[in-house]
Parts: C-alpha cells; sequence; structure tokens
C-alpha cells in the first residue's frame, strides 16, 4: 500500500502564473529529461536551480563534498530514508543515491525554480501546496528517429 495513493483531499494553492516552485521532468529513459534540465539551469543560473543528489559512496580522489555529490554515511542516509527525508532514493553497486526533501527546500528558499528528474512515483510526494510542481511529460521520439539517433 502506497501512502500517497489514498487521497482523501487535495491540497489546493493560488499560484500566479509562471511562479511555480518546481519543473518536474517525466519520460522514459533516454528521452533527453537530464539535458533539458541542464540547458534550462545554464540559459537562467539566477531562475532555475537543482538538487544535489547524496550517497553513501566514498568520495574519489578528484570530488569534494557539495560538488556533484553530497557524501554521507550509510547509516545517515539509511536513518533518513526511514524517516521519510528523501523525495527518492535507490542503491547501485552497493551505494546508496537519492534525492533529499530539504534540498529542494533550499533551492526554492533561494528564490529559484527547482527543476527535477525524477521518478514519476516522486510527484505523488511534490503534489502539495509547499512544492507546487509543474510536471512536464517528455515525448519519446518516434522508432525512426530513435533508430537515426542511434547510428
Amino acid at each position: 500500500f502506497d501512502r500517497h495513493e489514498l487521497l482523501i483531499y487535495e491540497e489546493v494553492a493560488r499560484m500566479p502564473p509562471f511562479r511555480r516552485k518546481t519543473l518536474v521532468l517525466i519520460g522514459a529513459q533516454g528521452v533527453g529529461r537530464r539535458s533539458l534540465k541542464n540547458k534550462l539551469i545554464m540559459s537562467d543560473q539566477a531562475r532555475y536551480g537543482t538538487t544535489i543528489p547524496y550517497t553513501s559512496r566514498k568520495p574519489k580522489e578528484s570530488e569534494k563534498d557539495g560538488h556533484g555529490y553530497r557524501f554521507v554515511s550509510r547509516g545517515e542516509m539509511e536513518a533518513d530514508i526511514k524517516a521519510g527525508r528523501y523525495l527518492e532514493h535507490g542503491e547501485y553497486e552497493g551505494n546508496l543515491y537519492g534525492t533529499k526533501i530539504d534540498s529542494i527546500r533550499a533551492v526554492v528558499e533561494a528564490g529559484k525554480m527547482c527543476i527535477l528528474d525524477v521518478n514519476p512515483q516522486a510527484v505523488k510526494v511534490l503534489r502539495t501546496a509547499e512544492f507546487v510542481p509543474y510536471v512536464v511529460f517528455i515525448e519519446a521520439p518516434s522508432p525512426e528517429t530513435l533508430r537515426a539517433m542511434n547510428r
């Protein structure tokens, strides 16, 4: 049972046009969500921002905390996941990765629209008066276009 599936009521917030707090890009893998997110942020860094993912893996020699990833211990990350502090999380090659809800708040509090490239299940958590997400579904290109791109 998904606690976000059962809607007894839905929060509603009055929002001026184009003043959304989060922009969520949804679409199949490989449709260009991350590229679009990066282009938007680079086009106007004063208006758009994004989160830095958290991970339990050890930083590589050239990596610094806060540049690419926020490095935390596995125990700390597991405790925060259990406490519901992550929008989404997963495990890859024995390490945890995730997007912390407070990191979205930090972007919004900085006066920017937070652009997220997340799993569609995460939208259930974001659909609140606090985040007021604008969700954009990016359609996959036609099979012919995909074949041409892969050549």
